[in-house]
């Protein structure tokens, strides 16, 4: 095997443990969300902080890369979609630590319970983050079809979650009375983060679909 090939392999092994720690990520972010514990916060933060640390030193391989070997063709794809896919994973620690910031204020501020849609949202975007990292590692295009088809029930989820929690009524109760605002603003702020998690894992699963098959579906044209 070419030193390249195995230069390759290495970087693809640390993307997959990027890949693992951005699960782990939303993983503990999401279970916040029914538990009232400051050390999960602490865990997000210390594992988001070291995902910064993978991305840095991803992009720094791939730019290595680029300058000594100048892959073409496949090659250059693979390298191009690693440094994409790192993004995209990078991107998803800020959120989750956005929805942790935002329950924590939830937490601080209401008595509300999280909303069943919040919940459901949570599953969803934990299901979509595994499927595309596994349709990256397994280099599988015929899997990301239905992971990018979820993101339409995500951002129904989400605008549900909005319309229910900023009614006419709640508005109008928050304007005159003690009505918890603190409990709705913090769900929606919960539920947007998670949809552009969701977003996320649509990007990785498009990289992927460039990857294997060389087509770029992020603009689809009709």
């Amino acid at each position: 095997m070419k030193k390249f090939d195995l230069e390759l392999e290495a970087l693809q092994k640390t993307l997959v443990k990027m890949g693992e720690r951005a699960e782990q990520i939303v993983e503990l972010a999401t279970q916040a969300l029914t538990t009232n514990s400051g050390d999960t916060e602490k865990e997000v933060y210390k594992a988001e902080d070291k995902l910064d640390q993978m991305q840095i030193q991803i992009d720094q391989e791939v730019v290595r890369l680029l300058t000594v070997y100048t892959p073409v063709a496949t090659d250059l794809r693979y390298v191009l979609t690693v440094s994409h896919v790192t993004s995209s994973l990078e991107r998803i620690g800020d959120q989750a630590v956005n929805i942790c910031e935002a329950i924590r204020l939830m937490q601080d501020r209401s008595n509300s319970p999280p909303q069943p849609r919040v919940l459901q949202m949570a599953e969803l975007i934990k299901e979509m983050l595994n499927k595309a990292m596994s349709a990256y590692i397994s280099k599988d295009a015929s899997q990301v079809e239905h992971t990018i088809g979820q993101d339409d029930l995500v951002d129904s989820l989400n605008d549900q979650v909005v319309r229910e929690l900023l009614s006419d009524e709640v508005v109008k109760e928050a304007l005159i009375g003690p009505r918890d605002i603190a409990g709705a603003l913090s769900q929606i702020l919960i539920a947007r983060a998670m949809e552009r998690i969701a977003d996320q894992a649509c990007n990785i699963c498009e990289e992927v679909y460039y990857l294997v098959r060389g087509d770029d579906i992020r603009h689809p044209t009709g």
